[in-house]
């Protein structure tokens, strides 16, 4: 596929730009006790499962391969968090050079089982519907220093799922179907004991298609220095 020039200043990357400048701020961590005894990996024994498909859709691997079609995503949904180390990561303006190298990233950090991030894309493959992510639960609560009883209900294993639909799919079938699927598929092809999803208490509609998905609140977490309120659900 080839990319159309976008040029210094095009107006979808402004957007995105003034988007990330005005709603993410770099946060330092704050250390918890223990936390360096904490796993950064998941402990996965089989290879990791590397595709699943709907029926109007399929979740393969964020890799360079498919680069084009996430850039094109990412362009046209600039509300669309980029992710780095877990969280949305402000940058001047996300040029074609920084998609390639925030996935060649990606395709080490899945390599090491550090972290685990999809494409969601159509059936045939040529266009991105959304992304799923995949991390550790227990080093971002402590990260954040949650407390002990919210420690408690991660695992060193359990995982914690972020994610997001274009927009002209977010109020669909579409957005629930994947939740479900991918759910199931955790369930029965992953070796996890847990997994949650994390969405900001701000996305209405994200809280909706998980409730309408049948996944149920299991607990709200603050991040006081991000000024971010999440819900988790499982």
């Amino acid at each position: 596929m080839k990319l159309p020039y976008l040029g210094a200043h095009n107006p979808m990357l402004t957007q995105l730009r003034q988007r990330l400048d005005t709603t993410q701020q770099t946060f330092p961590r704050m250390p918890s006790p223990g936390a360096t005894a904490v796993s950064s990996r998941f402990q996965l024994t089989r290879a990791v499962p590397q595709v699943l498909k709907g029926d109007a859709w399929q979740i393969r691997p964020l890799q360079v391969a498919n680069a084009a079609l996430t850039y094109e995503a990412y362009l046209t949904n600039p509300d669309a968090p980029i992710h780095r180390t877990g969280k949305c990561h402000a940058v001047e303006g996300y040029t074609w050079g920084d998609h390639l190298r925030r996935l060649e990233e990606v395709e080490q950090e899945h390599r090491t089982h550090k972290r685990f991030s999809f494409a969601v894309l159509d059936t045939a493959g040529t266009k991105c519907l959304g992304c799923v992510h995949l991390a550790l639960l227990r080093p971002f609560l402590l990260r954040y220093n949650a407390s002990a009883q919210l420690l408690a209900l991660a695992g060193d294993n359990t995982a914690m799922l972020t994610y997001w639909v274009c927009r002209p799919y977010r109020e669909s079938e579409l957005s629930q179907q994947l939740i479900l699927a991918f759910h199931r598929w955790l369930n029965q092809e992953w070796e996890l004991p847990d997994h949650l999803f994390r969405v900001d208490l701000a996305e209405s509609i994200a809280i909706q298609t998980l409730t309408a998905a049948g996944l149920q609140l299991h607990f709200y977490f603050d991040v006081a220095i991000a000024l971010r309120h999440y819900a988790f659900y499982r």
